[in-house]
């Protein structure tokens, strides 16, 4: 910890006063939490609305999250009460893209949550992981399951599935879809939204296509234009003509 950060203004201080409440989450292997009311149901919507209907009819709190990860969870509490997210991982390749990951997953849980300052906080961080060095000196982008878990958990219209587009349009190689992913990782709503985009951000060329190659440039036959039909025609058009023109003498 930064020394210099012991002290702050009373304004920057957690109102930790309040009723809590109790949250499992978990079905296997649930996990109990416990949270201040007023804290999360300042920022997540979901919460804000359980606990309306829920202090009608109780005089103590409780929610149970089955279908959630409590590491998951564990990371969104953390930023409640100090603001970060702990979840950093500096090394290269695929050990770093599990930093990735974690986010996706907290931004989804975001998503249930209803939590627009928690999940603009994790694209933030996306975005701060992206142009960091990892430990090999080289900036590394999100691949393959962090890409699958926001189009599984997201709607049509995320700013998350947008930023990973921009990404990949802007930034991205041909290696991050055929080595750094397989076909399950890669929704097809992913690759229509990439190829959408990039042919959007295609400059248009000042020549067709059919005046830029050669008329052999997709056909099948062996190479040189002496193997192409067109030359098997012209010839026989020349030699017809030949013999005509023998006939008349």
């Amino acid at each position: 910890m930064d020394i210099t950060q012991l002290r702050t203004h009373k304004h920057k201080s957690l109102d930790l006063r309040g009723r809590t409440l109790t949250v499992t989450v978990g079905s296997t292997d649930p996990v109990t939490f416990s949270v201040h009311e007023h804290l999360i149901c300042r920022t997540s919507d979901y919460f804000k609305t359980a606990m309306k209907a829920y202090w009608d009819t109780s005089t103590s709190g409780s929610v149970t999250l089955k279908e959630e990860d409590p590491e998951v969870f564990e990371v969104y509490l953390h930023w409640l009460y100090c603001e970060t997210l702990p979840v950093r991982n500096d090394s290269p390749g695929q050990e770093g893209n599990n930093e990735y990951i974690q986010l996706a997953q907290a931004y989804v849980l975001g998503e249930m949550l209803q939590d627009v300052n928690f999940k603009d906080a994790v694209l933030d961080a996306i975005l701060i992981k992206s142009r960091s060095t990892a430990s090999d000196g080289l900036c590394w982008y999100p691949v393959g399951p962090a890409i699958r878990c926001i189009y599984e958990g997201t709607p049509e219209s995320s700013a998350a599935r947008r930023l990973l587009v921009d990404m990949y349009t802007c930034h991205g190689h041909e290696e991050w879809l055929t080595e750094w992913a397989n076909e399950d990782d890669l929704p097809k709503q992913f690759l229509l939204d990439l190829a959408i985009a990039a042919l959007k951000k295609r400059p248009q060329p000042p020549e067709s296509l059919a005046e830029k190659v050669g008329t052999c440039e997709y056909h099948e036959h062996l190479p040189g234009s002496n193997s192409c039909y067109m030359y098997f025609s012209v010839s026989k058009r020349a030699e017809v003509v030949h013999i005509a023109s023998c006939d008349t003498e």
